[in-house]
């Protein structure tokens, strides 16, 4: 089992190493990309406090759609 520990006071290189280890943790066996997306984003929105929203486009049959998201749309 993870346990999160990502501190936002930590030199950025580390506070960013410590969420891509998050991300790989909560996206690791998962095989459904949309379940990952939200996961993530999820993450992201959670732990980097200077965003607006965290999320994903996804393209689908050849067009941009809006993926999961954390936020204000």
């Amino acid at each position: 089992m993870y346990t999160f520990k990502i501190k936002a006071a930590a030199p950025k290189s580390e506070f960013y190493a410590e969420l891509a280890r998050a991300a790989d943790a909560l996206t690791s066996g998962e095989t459904d990309a949309v379940a990952n997306m939200a996961n993530v984003a999820a993450l992201l929105w959670e732990y980097l406090p200077d965003v607006n929203w965290t999320g994903f486009y996804r393209v689908v049959d050849g067009e941009l759609v809006l993926g999961p998201f954390q936020g204000k749309a």
